[in-house]
């Protein structure tokens, strides 16, 4: 009797582009990918810099997979887009490659199987909302939304107080501070 091979599920990556290799952002992001890696999950995010491409190095580090949803070279909007990122690029596994920025991220949320959101800007803004409706729409069978970092139970406390959101908008995010933690969440809805 054959074996069946279990899928590599993928965990997308979100966070802040202008992160520097030496913020604890960026180590942070490297050591939960790495985690990630050795226990058989593929890494996946936006090809681009900063938490991006910590994500890739701490898959590689550990002969992982990682792979990137970059926008065609043809359609990258000329400004304020972080583009596909050399250094990331070159070390992933498989780039898929979209016509527009909404197509990118629809394409990395569809094949992710969880999300672990580090602090960035308006782009990490955008990734969370979608993720955070898509999440709501799926309920009780949602992907995890896993928020990295002491500063987001705050930050999402204060949107949930100050907007019209439902019991359910509110139980389906995660926050943690290390990267056992992410694995640990990441494994239960896996089982």
């Amino acid at each position: 009797m054959k074996k069946k091979n279990k899928k590599r599920l993928r965990i997308a990556f979100f966070g802040n582009s202008d992160v520097k290799k030496r913020s604890l952002s960026f180590i942070d992001a490297y050591d939960t990918a790495q985690l990630l890696s050795k226990n058989n999950f593929t890494i996946i995010n936006g090809g681009g810099p900063g938490i991006m491409l910590a994500s890739t190095l701490g898959a590689v580090s550990v002969h992982g997979r990682a792979e990137a949803v970059v926008i065609n070279p043809k359609s990258q909007p000329v400004a304020h887009y972080e583009g596909q990122y050399p250094e990331n690029i070159s070390q992933v596994k498989r780039i898929y490659s979209l016509k527009s920025y909404q197509g990118r991220l629809s394409k990395l949320i569809k094949l992710a199987s969880a999300y672990v959101i580090f602090y960035g800007g308006t782009g990490t803004l955008a990734e969370m909302a979608y993720v955070w409706s898509e999440a709501k729409f799926a309920f009780p069978r949602q992907k995890p939304i896993i928020f990295y970092g002491k500063k987001w139970r705050k930050i999402i406390n204060t949107i949930t107080s100050e907007l019209k959101f439902e019991k359910i908008e509110k139980q389906i995010c995660y926050f943690v501070d290390k990267p056992e933690q992410v694995l640990e969440i990441i494994k239960t809805y896996s089982k």
